[in-house]
C-alpha cells in the first residue's frame, strides 16, 4: 500500500513537472536547442588563405601606354567558412580577379570584395596585398645607332683596320620612353676575323635581341664590312741630306728632308740610317738636256728608294740648282 503511495506522487510530481509552465519550457528547451547548434556551426568554421588568380585587362597597342608596375599572377586572400564549403571551393579553384586597365590612367589597383566571386557561405577577411600603385610609361620611337663590334684575331702579320661599317647605320626603337631615351646603341652579334688575311670582307650580322619591353622596327640582320690589312709599323728618319743626279755641282733648298718609314714591323726594324738616302734625279725629268742647259734651276720631286716599304716625304719636293 505505501509503495502505491509513492509510485502515485511520483507520476503526479513528473506530469506537474512537465505540463506546469510548458510554454516557458518549450521556449527554454527551443533556445537551448538553438544555442548548441550555434556552438557546433561556431564549431565548425575555419580560417583559410588561398591563392587568387589576378587577370589584367591592358590598352591596346594604339594607345602607346605602357605598364611598367610587375603585377603578380596571384595574390593571396584570407576566407573564413564551414570546413565542407572551403574544402568544395579549395577542390574547384577560386574564380580570378579581373582588373580593367585598359584606359591606362589608373594610378592604382585595390581589390575589394565585390571583385571576387565566392560562395555565400564564405567570408572574405583579408586580401595580400590589398592594393597596388601602378606606374605607367608613354609608348614611343627613336632612332638608335648600331653598333658592331669585332671578335678573334687576323692571320698573322694581319690587322683590322679602323673601325666595322655598318648598314643601316640606326634602328627604330619602339619602347617606354624612360628605356628608350636612355638606350645608346643596337648591338650585333660579334664579326669573327679569325684567320683573315688582306681584303674587305661584308657580312650579314644578327641584330642582338632587344631589351625587355623594347621592340624593333626594321631588319633583322645588318650588313658589316671590315677591312683587314698588312700590319705595319713607322720609323722617322729627320734631316736626311738631298743628293743631286743628273747634274754636276747640283744644290738644293731645303738641303734636307725628313722621312717617315711605313711597312712590315721587321723590315722597318732592320733599316738603319744610312739607307734612306733621298734623291733628285734630272735626268729623269721631261726634255731635261745638261749639255744644252749648263745653268739653271727647277723644282723636283725628291725620291727614296726602298724594298717592302713606303717613305713619305717632308717636304716632298725641292728646289734645284746647277
Amino acid at each position: 500500500m505505501r509503495a502505491a503511495k509513492i509510485v502515485t506522487w511520483l507520476a503526479n510530481w513528473l506530469r506537474e513537472a512537465f505540463t506546469s509552465n510548458f510554454a516557458l519550457k518549450a521556449l527554454a528547451f527551443t533556445f537551448a536547442l538553438g544555442l548548441f547548434a550555434y556552438q557546433k556551426g561556431q564549431e565548425d568554421l575555419q580560417q583559410r588563405t588561398i591563392p587568387v588568380g589576378v587577370v589584367m585587362r591592358l590598352p591596346p597597342e594604339s594607345a602607346k601606354r605602357e605598364l611598367m608596375t610587375p603585377i603578380p599572377a596571384s595574390i593571396h586572400v584570407t576566407l573564413r567558412g564551414s570546413t565542407r564549403e572551403l574544402d568544395r571551393l579549395i577542390q574547384g579553384g577560386a574564380a580570378p580577379v579581373e582588373v580593367d586597365l585598359r584606359d591606362g590612367q589608373k594610378e592604382s589597383i585595390t581589390f575589394e570584395a565585390s571583385m571576387f566571386s565566392l560562395p555565400a557561405e564564405v567570408q572574405l577577411t583579408i586580401v595580400d596585398p590589398p592594393s597596388i600603385n601602378l606606374d605607367w610609361q608613354d609608348v614611343v620611337t627613336r632612332g638608335i645607332p648600331v653598333q658592331a663590334s669585332i671578335t678573334g684575331k687576323p692571320a698573322e702579320g694581319y690587322v683590322v683596320k679602323g673601325e666595322p661599317e655598318v648598314e643601316p647605320k640606326q634602328m627604330t626603337v619602339r619602347g617606354p620612353q624612360n628605356l628608350v631615351e636612355t638606350m645608346q646603341f643596337v648591338r650585333l652579334a660579334a664579326f669573327d676575323v679569325s684567320g683573315l688575311t688582306e681584303g674587305v670582307y661584308r657580312r650579314p650580322i644578327a641584330i642582338d635581341a632587344p631589351p625587355n619591353r623594347m621592340s624593333y622596327i626594321g631588319p633583322k640582320t645588318a650588313t658589316v664590312s671590315v677591312v683587314i690589312a698588312r700590319r705595319v709599323s713607322e720609323a722617322r728618319f729627320p734631316k736626311r741630306p738631298v743628293e743631286v743626279l743628273g747634274v754636276q755641282n747640283g744644290t738644293v733648298s731645303p738641303r734636307t728632308v725628313d722621312i717617315t718609314v711605313i711597312g712590315p714591323p721587321e723590315v722597318v726594324r732592320a733599316l738603319r740610317p744610312e739607307q734612306i738616302v733621298p734623291r733628285v734625279d734630272l735626268s729623269k725629268l721631261p726634255g731635261f738636256d745638261p749639255e744644252k742647259m749648263k745653268h739653271g734651276s727647277t723644282t723636283a720631286k725628291v725620291v727614296v728608294e726602298l724594298a717592302q716599304a713606303d717613305a713619305e716625304i717632308q717636304p716632298p719636293s725641292v728646289n734645284v740648282k746647277w
